[in-house]
């Protein structure tokens, strides 16, 4: 096994951290809506996936906590569902990385598809089929799987934003 550990400046974290709050105070403007039809993406889920991706475990389960208590204190209804989903798919995200793949951009939108489903079908299991909501199977079709594949697709631009961070605020070892 191999134990290099790349050593950043805590000027990235401070940098990912205002990038995170960026995205999540523009996707609560009125007037700057990206929904597409009934797709409304949730875009600290793929800032969240590509921080693990890079940053590892640990710092995707803090990314999570952090993007996850942002979620929730604008959310109604779900208390806590955001933190702790979004924890557990940034510590998900990161061994993934960490342990089978490569950091790629392929990988990553692989990656990301797969945990956009995931993060919604969680949301509708949770929040629609089991509270006994009639129509269930029409909100996961028509609102939550379109929104999953376009909440996907901001992976691809947040990939290469994170990975310029990294590249900027690499410490020389």
């Amino acid at each position: 096994m191999i134990n290099y550990v790349e050593k950043y400046h805590h000027h990235l974290y401070y940098s990912l951290v205002l990038w995170c709050f960026g995205i999540f105070i523009l996707q609560r403007i009125e007037p700057f809506s990206l929904k597409i039809g009934t797709a409304f993406p949730v875009l600290l889920v793929p800032a969240v996936m590509v921080i693990a991706c890079f940053l590892r475990e640990w710092s995707g389960f803090v990314s999570g906590l952090l993007c996850g208590i942002a979620l929730d204190t604008v959310t109604n209804g779900t208390q806590y569902f955001h933190t702790l989903t979004l924890m557990l798919l940034g510590v998900a995200v990161g061994l993934t990385f960490r342990l089978l793949l490569n950091r790629n951009i392929k990988a990553m939108i692989i990656v990301s598809v797969l945990g956009s489903i995931l993060f919604f079908l969680i949301k509708w299991l949770f929040l629609d089929l089991l509270s006994g909501d009639s129509s269930a199977y029409q909100l996961l079709i028509r609102y939550y799987l379109p929104s999953a594949v376009y909440t996907s697709l901001f992976s691809i631009p947040f990939f290469y934003y994170v990975k310029h961070l990294c590249k900027k605020y690499l410490v020389e070892q």
